[in-house]
């Protein structure tokens, strides 16, 4: 019996930490929308409501994250809580942050990428906000290690013997040619032989007649 009334008293104080923190995200998110709509017309009052989310998300104790604190501070002025506007009440400069590392007497750079940091500079109270940007690794081009492996050439003894084989070809092809002409005058001179044996011919005794 104790131990669930215990029980059923911290289910009870969770949800109404759940339902504070909500209530709490509520107010933030009204009074941030409402500064954003007056920061043209009436600064003041935005700045005044800016200032008024700062002391509820103070007060309600509420744990933020690096992130969520930095994207506060580009918002509202953690000053005066003027919205944060570029270009109309607040300037974005860049700054490169170059290290470097004393060695001796002499300063050398160092070899990393030097970080880059955005100043926000409020113009209603001049209260700079400085946030550093990671800065990216170096590309490097990565070269191909794939080489190709020249092909050896042929020696002077094996293209002697190409050319050789080259040679006999073309021999034997021309004789082969030649004999197939001899070939071909053979059978025509025997053929026209037989014809004059078939038709007889013509001799003296055909004229005595």
């Amino acid at each position: 019996m104790v131990h669930s009334c215990s029980r059923q008293a911290r289910l009870e104080q969770h949800h109404a930490q759940m339902d504070a923190t909500e209530l709490v995200e509520r107010r933030s998110n009204y009074l941030r929308k409402a500064a954003h709509i007056l920061a043209v017309s009436s600064p003041t009052a935005a700045a005044f409501l800016g200032s008024a989310q700062d002391r509820l998300l103070e007060d309600a104790e509420i744990e933020l994250q690096q992130k969520e604190v930095d994207a506060l501070r580009r918002s509202f002025c953690g000053a005066c809580g003027s919205p944060m506007i570029a270009g109309w009440s607040c300037k974005v400069t860049h700054q490169a942050d170059r290290k470097r590392v004393r060695k001796g007497r002499k300063l050398l750079k160092s070899t990393t990428q030097p970080s880059k940091q955005v100043i926000y500079i409020c113009l209603r109270c001049e209260r700079q906000t400085i946030q550093s940007l990671q800065a990216r690794p170096a590309k490097h081009l990565r070269k191909s290690t794939a080489t190709k492996t020249p092909q050896p050439l042929p020696e002077p003894k094996q293209q002697a013997q190409e050319a050789s084989k080259v040679v006999k070809s073309v021999n034997a092809s021309s004789k082969e040619r030649k004999k197939a002409r001899k070939g071909g005058l053979a059978a025509m001179l025997e053929k026209s032989k037989s014809q004059n044996t078939s038709s007889g011919g013509l001799d003296l005794m055909d004229f005595g007649m």
